[in-house]
């Protein structure tokens, strides 16, 4: 959760949050980070897991301003930028890992 609120800049959204879980605003959608266990009985992925997933958060910020908040972050870019055809037409893309492991592309058409 630290790495997305502080560093991507997505916002707790604080009554979605709990010990078992913690939700972010993302755009119009919501992020939503639970332990490995499903203590609560929530419904849930099949199986479990960390650093299965990848995916893309468009971000209104220039390439350059995300690439010099991940150094200043000291998180390392695993590929970019590089341009990318995404939902909306051509893109530019930078790939980092979050400390799960997970792949997540951030993607500006600026």
């Amino acid at each position: 959760m630290d790495f997305y609120h502080n560093v991507i800049g997505l916002p707790i959204i604080s009554d979605q949050t709990n010990d078992n879980f913690a939700s972010l605003k993302c755009g119009n959608s919501l992020l939503r980070f639970r332990k490995l266990s499903n203590d609560v009985g929530a419904i849930v992925a099949n199986n479990l897991s960390t650093g299965n997933f990848d995916f893309c958060l468009e971000s209104s910020d220039s390439v350059a301003n995300i690439i010099n908040n991940f150094k200043q972050h000291n998180i390392s870019i695993e590929l970019g930028p590089v341009t990318k055809h995404g939902a909306k037409g051509k893109m530019t893309s930078v790939y980092v890992r979050d400390p799960d492991g997970n792949l997540v592309e951030i993607s500006s058409y600026n």
